[in-house]
């Protein structure tokens, strides 16, 4: 019998937290879509300028290591 009181309470605990959850999302200030599209587009060319700036970088560290490491033989 405790188990099922257990379990009414957990079902209904969950449900009251949905509904709060709903509740506290219709309250957001959500970003209007115009923003929203042109912060993707800048975190994405940031993440390709990133990108080319690491490869580049990796290459010149990788050819001076090769270089010194050579100089050692």
């Amino acid at each position: 019998m405790a188990k099922e009181k257990t379990k009414t309470n957990i079902i209904e605990s969950s449900k009251k937290f949905i509904n709060e959850v709903w509740i506290e999302l219709q309250k957001v200030n959500w970003t209007p879509r115009k923003q929203l599209i042109q912060a993707t587009r800048v975190v994405i060319l940031g993440t390709f300028l990133l990108a080319i700036y690491l490869f580049m970088a990796d290459t010149a560290f990788s050819a001076v290591l090769k270089w010194f490491l050579e100089l050692r033989l």
